[in-house]
């Protein structure tokens, strides 16, 4: 199975409550550079799953425009805080070939390091970050990291 890891996009620095803070200009054409460059690698992606957070949801509809026909999938799994085990369950359990998740730091960070048996803190993914993992199993220590791609 093959696993994208998106951090969202850049967001404006502030709102109240933090979960409605929005993509900037930057945060859109760096999601937009990565996602062109990336092109090839996203054509086997079959499920689009996003937090609820409004920066997440527009960078999966971002996502959406370069793979038409794929619905957004929302999950308080991929909020900050979320849980890495509980995201692998569910993963495992959507028997799925190819997923995009669309998350947060500190998660899209932990669960990669997590997933592909990585020392804790060695990917801080920046925003508009692409990671790829191919795994036979969905649980720790078990994917293989393909390739980071930061803008």
């Amino acid at each position: 199975m093959q696993i994208l890891i998106l951090r969202h996009g850049e967001a404006d620095p502030y709102a109240r409550p933090d979960c409605q803070r929005r993509l900037t200009g930057r945060g859109i054409l760096e999601t937009e550079a990565i996602l062109s460059r990336q092109l090839p690698s996203l054509q086997s992606v079959t499920q689009i799953w996003a937090s609820p957070y409004v920066r997440a949801q527009e960078t999966a509809r971002l996502v959406q425009k370069i793979l038409p026909g794929i619905e957004v999938q929302t999950t308080d799994l991929l909020v900050p805080e979320a849980n890495p085990q509980r995201l692998a369950n569910a993963i495992e359990a959507a028997e799925m070939d190819s997923v995009l998740l669309v998350s947060h730091q500190p998660l899209v960070g932990v669960f990669l390091d997590w997933l592909a048996g990585l020392e804790p803190g060695s990917h801080r993914l920046g925003t508009s970050a692409l990671a790829c993992v191919e795994a036979e199993v969905i649980a720790a220590d078990c994917g293989h990291l393909q390739w980071v791609d930061q803008p």
